[in-house]
């Protein structure tokens, strides 16, 4: 066990090999029928039976009451869910496909009848009311492709009361590989905040209310850089409570390679200053996140049910640059903010 000491954090790396007293983690991949490789994962109880189930691979795995996955629909790439006609069954969409999948009563999924979009390919979206209707709307992250080198748009497809979607926006800034919303400000509607790559900077998009935005990351300090950088190579980002003062935080993860300016940009915690501060935020660093050159998405839960949240995180590559081996950790939080 190696504890992590940083002026405003202290974390713990649970790390291979290594015994706790505490929750236990078993690998049941290959027992439980899921051996198909990497991908990224969407957790949700699509057939509302209380078992929560697993997208991923371009399939939904419906839950086998804990003992296995069954294949339950096929080719919807990779997704996020949401319930976009309020029917009470979790909706699917495809960034990879730019396709919303109707579910069916748990029993199937129907792609539905898509507006007109301009040419997008994507690394990420988020389902969230952004206009404030009652409806879950889509910020969908355009991304790039390499040759000719393009930059493809943002998009935030708005909910038409649950009878599908239209383009409410586009605009072409950044190369963005995550996004994720939040009331970060606690004026009651929903903002977004977009991870951009290749050393771009992050977006912090605030919401009026009515689901017209206005970036305010580098305002705020949200921008998750380090100086002599416009922005770092990030790929997801985690809000949470992280040091128990009721503002909803922020960690940011940046895959970073050493260039000949230096290290580039690391995953940092940015500390919401709340209100008093004018919900700007303040740069933690790391706070006991070790190097790895190839993080990739943070997720923020409570693992171990001792009141604050705990920080999982991937990586792209098992081995990144000069043979170095990359692999996913387990951070423990110990509550010690400053």
């Amino acid at each position: 066990m190696r504890l992590l000491h940083v002026a405003g954090v202290c974390l713990i790396a649970l790390r291979p090999g290594l015994s706790l007293a505490e929750p236990v983690f078993t690998d049941r991949t290959t027992e439980l029928g899921l051996a198909f490789g990497n991908d990224q994962a969407c957790w949700v109880d699509v057939n509302n039976d209380g078992w929560t189930d697993l997208c991923a691979g371009g399939v939904v795995w419906r839950n086998e009451g804990g003992r296995s996955f069954a294949k339950l629909a096929e080719g919807v790439g990779t997704v996020v869910a949401a319930d976009y006609d309020n029917d009470g069954f979790a909706d699917l969409f495809s960034w990879s496909a730019l396709q919303v999948f109707h579910n069916d009563g748990g029993a199937a999924f129907t792609p539905i009848a898509m507006p007109e979009l301009p040419p997008c390919s994507s690394r990420g979206a988020c389902w969230g009311d952004l206009s404030g209707d009652g409806f879950v709307d889509l910020y969908v992250g355009g991304y790039e492709v390499w040759e000719p080198q393009t930059t493809f748009p943002d998009l935030i497809l708005n909910n038409d009361d649950g009878q599908g979607f239209w383009l409410a926006w586009n605009e072409t800034r950044y190369r963005a590989r995550g996004v994720t919303a939040c009331d970060f400000n606690r004026d009651g509607d929903l903002d977004v905040y977009v991870s951009n790559y290749r050393l771009q900077p992050n977006l912090l998009w605030c919401n009026d209310g009515t689901g017209v935005f206005e970036d305010a990351a580098a305002a705020l300090n949200a921008v998750a850089t380090s100086e002599g950088f416009e922005g770092g190579h990030s790929i997801g980002a985690a809000w949470g409570d992280f040091d128990a003062d009721g503002e909803i935080d922020l960690f940011a993860g940046n895959f970073a390679h050493v260039d000949d300016r230096g290290d580039q940009p690391k995953s940092r915690f940015l500390r919401n200053l709340g209100a008093a501060g004018g919900h700007a935020f303040k740069d933690l660093g790391t706070c006991g996140v070790f190097y790895q050159e190839s993080y990739a998405s943070p997720a923020a839960g409570d693992y171990d049910n001792d009141g604050d949240l705990d920080l999982y995180f991937t990586t792209v590559y098992g081995t990144a640059s000069f043979g170095r081996p990359n692999f996913p950790v387990l951070f423990r939080n110990d509550g010690a903010f400053a």
